[in-house]
């Protein structure tokens, strides 16, 4: 594969005094399988760095990449980084970041799981002791206190603002009192007072003109506002607006502005400076209110100021609407969990996957991973695995891959954000001048996200070497077969530095092994670990590579169609399990038949002569024998009973491909049906380079193991090329029909991103009545392409079963297509 090719394949080494690098032979671990090697360099004191290539039982191949890190005792430390909360960004960028403030950084993953609208973070973040978002849903972070101990910690902190609000309040006050007697005299002193009638029972009492006027005095309401006290529970820390209606808190950290989009209510604090923005477990900030702004949204935030925020229709739109401009206002930060207040570098977890001895998921679904885990003894583990990569790395469920850290020696296991996610990155000694990105991500580049944990120092190393890096080109190798030992020098940081003095290496010859002056590596017979003494002055280190002669082995043609009188190269690509081993096309035993030409021992063929031959080449290498078909001259194979029939071209072109097969003696069987499993395996037959084999099994009771059919329909089933009769039942006997047949093409084509042209896509036909509900879009976009059609009388037989002829004209169509795409 062109990809693989691109790959560097970090070699086991193992310097003296522990500057060199480790190969670990076949094992097996849970979860991952079979480790069919594990490579181990040391990247800085008391930090290695590890790769694996192993064997899934069911998902197949496997690669996992971690780093262990003790950050005790060292100057080398944990980093969360997180930039703006709101922006995300590459590996890459977030180790230039760093990088331009002055940190090196040794090794790095991509961090917490994030809410791709906003970029903000599921869990609480802290860096340098300094709250940078409280996490739109915080359980627990993976916490680090100022001398690097790492523990996994319960997120409970309290959010609380306490400040002065005007409360309007409605207060009464005593009337106003008459001020001139005259036009109120005393009754007393009347003339009339010695009337005694009583005129309220009048229903229309009149009063005399000189009888005063009774004035009805009522105590008189005003509002006013009260500064009171207030407090409130802020529910987010540089978390944007929800459904929650809850009281919001922002800094500089978040972003330029709020972001609100809605009507809110929000307030301006000013703290004095940026670090007195800033939040801190078990702190208080003091500020002071610089301006209320009721109905607007989207405020800006200056580098010393905080900013409260509320959705207008939220509970607590009124009150932060009355805090007082110019009165101060305490934010303070309680932590109910107590283990974080010692905490300087904190970062949000997705999943625990496996604490105090207890599995905390059953996820089985395999994908790529970030992990971080946590061993008895203190020490960090940053893991990646990649996945949803066929052929290169399938990914693990969540449960195995806590096993495997289990199995890795971890005792607490923590989920990150991995699938399209998931990348790390590593600064070997003496190869890389700054932390470069090992795996592959499943998207094909690094995706941005929201944040990272890095393993970084300050400053300079000397210029001096003091630690010698040998690198293999490959850690496994055949007897036989070449390896190139590269050898670089390291100073006291495993920076990169000039390597002074000749590098020297030397190998046990007892056991057939041999390296030259330059390094270059022939493995012996002898099965097992060759361990290679590279020295440079002073400086000493051992480098090992893995022998081994139990391989499969993959010619580069299944089938070969050449000119009379030509010659063509096969190169061989040999693996142990599904690792990669270092070979050369000298170490197979190849012949062909005398019929067709001639192969020399590096696999290098010449056709006779003369055309219209077939025949077979073979590769051999301990026990193992593969077939190549040939053929000389024409491009087309007849058979005895398809020299006069209608689908003799297309017959005869696939069977010249090795795509399709004759029934024996000499005869294809054209108008015979064929089965669900023979024409998958005629689909499978027109990919390049498939290997079936490498198809997780579907399950079927009908599929035995055994059966020819078994890896095609797995490969089938896989790919969504078909599926089962039922849920455990494929019928790979039974006749297919010409509807079932149009399914699995249209599959096919969708799996290879194959652009299918509508040259028809009009056509009908009597019976489209009679195709299946669940068939029908199928079939149409199949005959709309031109690769199936109808009969004469102008009907499809969506249930008829299709011949072998038909097949084979289909997948002829089909196959011209790949090529012109």
């Amino acid at each position: 594969m062109a990809f693989m090719k691109k790959r560097k394949i970090t070699a086991a080494i193992l310097a003296f005094a522990m500057s060199g690098m480790l190969l670990t032979g076949f094992t097996y671990q849970p979860g991952i399988g079979n480790v069919y090697y594990e490579t181990k360099s040391r990247i800085y004191d008391q930090a290695t760095y590890h790769e694996q290539l192993a064997g899934h039982n069911l998902n197949g191949i496997e690669r996992a990449y971690f780093v262990n890190a003790d950050t005790r005792d060292t100057d080398l430390k944990p980093y969360v980084f997180e930039g703006e909360v709101t922006g995300t960004y590459t590996l890459n960028t977030m180790i230039s970041t760093l990088e331009n403030q002055g940190y090196k950084v040794v090794a790095g993953i991509n961090g917490d799981i994030f809410d791709t609208a906003s970029g903000t973070p599921k869990g609480l973040t802290i860096h340098d002791g300094r709250i940078k978002t409280s996490g739109y849903a915080p359980e627990y972070v993976i916490s680090f206190d100022e001398d690097g101990n790492a523990s996994l910690e319960k997120v409970d902190l309290r959010y609380t603002l306490k400040g002065t609000i005007n409360v309007p309040t409605v207060v009464e006050t005593e009337p106003p009192q008459p001020a001139d007697a005259d036009q109120d005299p005393d009754p007393s002193e009347s003339d009339d007072s010695s009337d005694s009638r009583d005129t309220s029972r009048l229903e229309d009492p009149i009063r005399s003109e000189d009888q005063p006027e009774t004035i009805d005095l009522q105590p008189v309401q005003q509002i006013v506002y009260v500064p009171t006290e207030y407090h409130a529970d802020i529910g987010y820390f540089n978390v944007p607006h929800g459904e929650s209606k809850a009281l919001h808190l922002y800094n500089r950290h978040y972003a330029s502005s709020t972001k609100t989009r809605q009507t809110s209510v929000e307030v301006i604090l000013e703290a004095g400076s940026p670090e007195n923005a800033e939040l801190t477990v078990g702190g208080t900030i003091t500020a002071q209110v610089v301006e209320v702004r009721n109905g607007n949204f989207n405020t800006p935030i200056g580098d010393s100021q905080l900013v409260l925020s509320a959705a207008g229709d939220s509970p607590y739109a009124v009150p932060l609407a009355q805090l007082i401009p110019g009165s101060t206002v305490e934010i303070a930060v309680t932590d109910y969990g107590g283990n974080l207040s010692d905490s300087t570098e904190a970062i949000g977890v997705y999943y625990v996957l496996y604490h105090d001895g207890q599995y905390g998921s059953s996820g089985t679904n395999p994908n790529p991973r970030t992990i971080i885990g946590i061993k008895p003894d203190g020490t960090l583990m940053l893991y990646a695995l990649d996945g949803r990569q066929p052929g290169f790395s399938e990914g693990l469920g969540l449960t195995d891959t806590a096993r495997h850290l289990v199995a890795l020696g971890c005792s607490t296991v923590v989920n990150m954000d991995g699938g399209g996610s998931t990348v790390i990155a590593v600064r070997e000694g003496g190869i890389d001048s700054r932390a470069v990105a090992k795996n592959s991500p499943s998207g094909g580049t690094q995706r941005k996200t929201t944040n990272g944990l890095f393993l970084v120092y300050d400053g300079h190393g000397t210029p001096q070497a003091e630690h010698l890096h040998t690198y293999p080109s490959q850690p496994l190798a055949m007897p036989g077969a070449e390896i190139q030992l590269r050898t670089y020098a390291s100073n006291d940081k495993y920076e990169p530095v000039l390597l002074r003095e000749r590098v020297e290496y030397r190998v046990d010859t007892d056991l057939g092994h041999s390296v030259d002056k330059n390094g270059l590596f022939t493995a012996g017979e002898a099965i097992g670990t060759a361990v290679i003494e590279v020295s440079s002055g002073d400086l000493k280190t051992t480098a090992q590579v893995d022998v081994q002669n139990d391989i499969t082995f993959t010619p580069s043609v299944r089938s070969l169609q050449i000119d009379p009188g030509e010659s063509f190269d096969i190169d061989i690509t040999a693996k142990y399990g599904y690792a990669p081993i270092a070979s050369h096309d000298r170490l197979f035993t190849w012949t062909c038949d005398p019929a067709i030409g001639t192969i020399d021992a590096n696999g290098l063929f010449q056709a006779r002569d003369e055309s219209g031959i077939t025949g077979y080449i073979y590769v051999e290498y301990n026990g193992r024998r593969q077939a190549i078909p040939v053929q000389v001259g024409a491009l087309s194979l007849d058979f005895a009973d398809t020299k006069t029939h209608w689908a003799r071209e297309y017959i005869g072109r696939l069977a010249a491909k090795g795509i399709v097969k004759g029934m024996g003696d000499g005869l294809f069987m054209p108008d015979n049906s064929l089965t669900r499993a023979e024409f998958l395996t005629m689909l499978a037959n027109t990919i390049k380079d498939l290997d079936v084999t490498q198809a997780r099994p579907a399950g079927f009771k009908d599929v035995p193991a055994a059966a020819w059919y078994y890896n095609y329909v797995n490969w089938g089933f896989e790919a969504g090329i078909v599926k089962g009769i039922d849920d455990v039942t494929f019928a790979p006997n039974n006749k297919i029909t010409r509807e079932q047949m149009a399914i699995m093409l249209d599959n096919l084509a969708q799996s290879m991103d194959l652009i299918l042209p509508e040259t028809d896509a009009e056509v009908s036909f009597k019976d489209d009545a009679l195709i299946s509900s669940w068939a029908a879009q199928s079939v149409g976009r199949i005959v709309s392409a031109g690769l199936m059609g109808g009969y004469p009388e102008g009907d499809f037989k969506p249930q008829g079963y299709a011949t072998r002829a038909e097949a084979a004209t289909v997948v002829y169509k089909l196959v011209m297509m790949q090529g012109e795409q």
